[in-house]
């Protein structure tokens, strides 16, 4: 750099500097594309009845990746009638057979 007068170093250094926050705050496709936010999981609404509950049960479920709401919801059922399962669903109930899915969507 000694060969480049001093006009011209004055001239680069505004460049770089009109530059470097450029430079520094472009990010690729791929670091955009991963700023922003995945979409929220889908849901199903569960609907389950029992003779020995008072009305309807309604409660939603989280929906794997290539999962359906019937699967969804028939996790749900599986814990209802299980008297392992330890969740609580239907108002914290502790009837634990007898529960059929009427709706899934």
């Amino acid at each position: 750099m000694s060969n480049i007068t001093t006009p011209a170093r004055s001239r680069i250094a505004f460049a770089v500097s009109l530059l470097l926050p450029l430079l520094v705050a472009h990010r690729s496709p791929a670091a955009a594309a991963s700023a922003v936010p995945p979409p929220p999981p889908a849901s199903a609404t569960c609907v389950f009845s029992n003779p020995a509950f008072a009305g309807k049960c309604t409660e939603t479920a989280a929906v794997a990746n290539g999962a359906t709401a019937q699967q969804a919801c028939g996790e749900i059922l599986q814990c209802l009638n299980s008297v392992d399962c330890l969740k609580t669903y239907c108002q914290a109930t502790t009837i634990r057979q007898g529960w059929a899915l009427e709706s899934a969507k």
